[in-house]
């Protein structure tokens, strides 16, 4: 499958996932899943470093996210001044089952474009 016919289905995809309404949403959720799965929590702090866009912008993408239950939002034990978010579960199972379903789609369209052999 050529490049940019990949990139459009991962856009396709992207634009079925409910809640996430732009790229910067994406952006956000996969950065704190991320460090979720490492097993070290993002702070709000960390977040805003990353330079995904301005603090301010971070901090509206962020609320309206928590609101929507996508994303959690806890004070840290040890130093109740650190933010620490994560997503919420229904978020992460949502996000495999898309990433499941996009694999294997990318992977049907790689079988069928590959050349057969005689």
């Amino acid at each position: 499958m050529a490049t940019f016919t990949k990139l459009k289905k991962i856009k396709s995809v992207l634009n079925q996932i409910p809640g996430i309404k732009t790229y910067k949403d994406f952006d956000i959720l996969i950065e704190i899943g991320f460090h979720q799965e490492l097993g070290t929590p993002l702070t709000l702090k960390q977040l805003s470093l990353l330079g995904i866009t301005s603090d301010a912008t971070v901090r509206r993408y962020l609320s309206r996210l928590v609101r929507e239950g996508m994303v959690e939002k806890f004070e840290s034990s040890g130093d109740r001044r650190y933010v620490i978010l994560q997503l919420s579960a229904s978020t992460i199972r949502m996000l495999t089952d898309h990433l499941s379903r996009l694999t294997e789609h990318l992977a049907k369209h790689e079988a069928s474009s590959k050349p057969r052999k005689n």
